[in-house]
């Protein structure tokens, strides 16, 4: 797996992992958006075979002084499961940290056992909750559990 730094021309790519995987997805406008906003970082993870790259997964985050927020994160469904998520998590930690991060912040959809498990097993911990935040294709709401951890 080969992971880059992705920038506002790699805004379309970013949107386009995002609706694979999630039922409310942000356009390629909202990406680069995210690029004009300071201390946004956005990282691709791609996997080569040859001259082919495929994108795979996306996470999008900020670090502002001593706090950082994962704002997405996304991993095509063939993709999970093989840790990249883990890794993309520990890159963004250990980047968050060398920019002088105290604590990171995420907010998970209710139910997201994979995702739960893996910030559990990162050190996050829920802190609050956000009634009927994620709207899913069926017109339904489902919460936002807020988590954080200490990086310090």
């Amino acid at each position: 797996m080969h992971y880059r730094q992705a920038f506002s021309e790699d805004s379309v790519t970013l949107s386009k992992i995002h609706e694979e995987c999630f039922p409310r997805y942000w356009d390629s406008s909202a990406f680069t958006n995210f690029f004009a906003i300071e201390n946004t970082r956005a990282v691709l993870a791609e996997k080569r075979v040859g001259p082919q790259v495929t994108p795979v997964a996306m996470m999008v985050y900020r670090v502002v002084h001593e706090s950082s927020d994962i704002i997405t994160l996304a991993v095509c469904h063939p993709w999970r499961r093989q840790g990249i998520a883990n890794d993309m998590m520990a890159r963004a930690i250990a980047h968050a940290k060398a920019l002088g991060a105290k604590s990171m912040f995420l907010d998970v959809e209710d139910g997201n056992q994979p995702a739960l498990g893996l910030y559990e097993s990162l050190g996050f911990r829920q802190i609050n909750r956000r009634k009927d935040y994620y709207k899913q294709k069926d017109g339904s709401f489902t919460d936002a559990l807020v988590m954080t951890c200490e990086l310090a």
